[in-house]
């Protein structure tokens, strides 16, 4: 994990320049709620071409939006609508009044912990897979179970980041989005690569 950190930390300031104009570009895209999904989803193509590349090229995400502009509908928004309604749920359950209705909000608590651990890798996958989004789903949910440890040492380290950002008042820690896409991509290409599974 250490080498790992240390090569994509390493990655991602040689190229801070580009990753920060990306996610400014990404933000702005984001205020018209119809190019969002497709801009997000951009956004790992950018990183995917980064890390094959090994330089940071902002043409690459124009040209993942033009791939992913309607095809990033297909996976943003279901696991939008899956994160609500889990997240429903567990207010449901927890708002009730008997013990047993706490102890039913532990199943979307657990259904929401999968998912959250899984979407590390499923937008990188969504890219490789070239927007098949049942093999995306089945191989980040594999790739997240077969390698919890380093996959919840993942998560917490995204989890921190915006945090430290949002604690430190560094601008909108939504802006700093590029180095995250640039840091999952580089965990599923090197889980990939210990499996002897071209990225």
């Amino acid at each position: 994990m250490m080498l790992f950190l240390r090569q994509a930390l390493g990655f991602m300031l040689a190229n801070l320049f580009d990753l920060t104009l990306v996610s400014l570009v990404w933000l702005a895209l984001q205020v018209p709620i119809l190019t969002g999904p497709g801009a997000s989803v951009a956004l790992y193509h950018f990183a995917r071409q980064a890390v094959l590349q090994d330089e940071a090229r902002l043409s690459d995400f124009f040209r993942g939006l033009k791939l992913y502009l309607l095809k990033g509908w297909l996976i943003v928004v279901p696991l939008l609508i899956v994160v609500a309604v889990l997240g429903y749920d567990i207010f449901f359950f927890l708002s009730g009044d008997r013990p047993s209705a706490r102890v039913w909000a532990s199943v979307p608590m657990a259904v929401l912990l999968a998912v959250l651990v899984t979407q590390s890798y499923l937008p990188a996958l969504y890219v490789r897979e070239q927007g098949g989004v049942p093999a995306a789903i089945r191989k980040a949910y594999l790739l997240a179970m077969t390698n919890l440890l380093f996959t919840m040492t993942l998560l917490l380290i995204t989890l921190f980041y915006f945090a430290l950002l949002y604690a430190t008042r560094i601008g909108l820690a939504m802006i700093f989005v590029g180095p995250v896409a640039v840091l999952q991509t580089r965990a599923v290409q090197f889980l990939l690569a210990k499996k002897e599974i071209e990225f």
